[in-house]
């Protein structure tokens, strides 16, 4: 037989195995699905962080604030000097009577401006950065702090730090979680299909005994185990689809759903594409590890 014909062999007799197998390759499906749900959570965690903070970085801003004696030719040196960076993706200057403008629409704030009588604010520039060099902040503010005229360059430096070590926490905590998740699985999935081999045991020996190679003896059982696999990923795609399409949107306004409807459908694309190649994988270990029993050895 040639190699094409040995691959169609091993997956007709893989899929009428999953079919003779019955109640045990449902339990190994729902195993794979109950599974993979699991992981995706920590798999769609780790992917709206990144989301998240791919969007912060292409609109990452910072508050240049211009002291009050600054002087139109210092204010031209600065946007001279802004213009110029190749940190910078654009910057607008923000007039002290348009910031003035701006806070009094807070009714407090407008009574203390009152009681003042004079404009407390000063002249400053909204300057956006360049997609990828969010972690370039701190030399362009030390830049923009060396200019006499710059009083102040705030751009929440503490609180991106704090939730960047945060997210950096989340993912390895999540990697971890999902790694324990996955070997419990891979153990479960294992003992199973060990199951449905036992149950099968005469009809392996009596390929032993007529002569058949050993992939034709193993290969219907991995691809078995592969197929069980890809159909506990396809259930989880399924139910991850509905969440998405319907429980998104239904369940917005109670807030922080709204990243359902929000992710870029290539993320979701990219999710479920992991999840039918763990899934295949996890079925192709477990059913791997249960030809690896020793009475099975010695049957085969």
């Amino acid at each position: 037989m040639n190699l094409i014909s040995r691959l169609g062999y091993v997956i007709k007799e893989g899929f009428l195995q999953v079919i003779r197998a019955g109640g045990l390759s449902v339990a190994v499906i729902v195993i794979i699905a109950a599974t993979l749900l699991q992981l995706s959570l920590f798999l769609g965690v780790s992917r709206v962080l990144d989301h998240a903070f791919s969007s912060a970085n292409q609109k990452f801003e910072m508050a240049v604030f211009l002291s009050a004696s600054t002087t139109q030719a210092d204010t031209a040196r600065l946007q001279n000097f802004l213009s110029g960076d190749t940190r910078v993706e654009s910057f607008q200057l923000i007039t002290k009577e348009v910031a003035l403008q701006d806070f009094r629409k807070d009714p407090s704030i407008d009574q203390m401006v009152k009681a003042l009588g004079e404009n407390p604010l000063t002249d400053s520039f909204t300057v956006v950065l360049k997609n990828g060099v969010a972690g370039e902040a701190d030399s362009l503010a030390a830049d923009l702090k060396k200019e006499s005229h710059v009083e102040d360059v705030s751009y929440g430096k503490g609180e991106w730090e704090t939730v960047s070590n945060l997210a950096r926490v989340i993912r390895w905590a999540g990697l971890l979680m999902a790694s324990l998740v996955f070997l419990t699985a891979l153990f479960i999935v294992a003992n199973t299909l060990t199951l449905a081999l036992w149950a099968r045991r005469e009809d392996m020996l009596s390929m032993v005994r007529l002569g058949a190679p050993v992939w034709m003896r193993w290969g219907p059982y991995l691809c078995e185990g592969i197929i069980q696999g890809l159909m506990g990923s396809v259930i989880v795609m399924v139910v991850l689809e509905v969440v998405r399409r319907v429980a998104g949107e239904a369940l917005q306004k109670y807030g922080g759903f709204d990243i359902l409807a929000t992710l870029p459908f290539q993320e979701w694309l990219s999710l479920y594409l992991n999840l039918l190649v763990m899934g295949g994988v996890i079925g192709m270990l477990g059913a791997f590890w249960a030809l690896q029993k020793k009475w099975v050895k010695e049957l085969l």
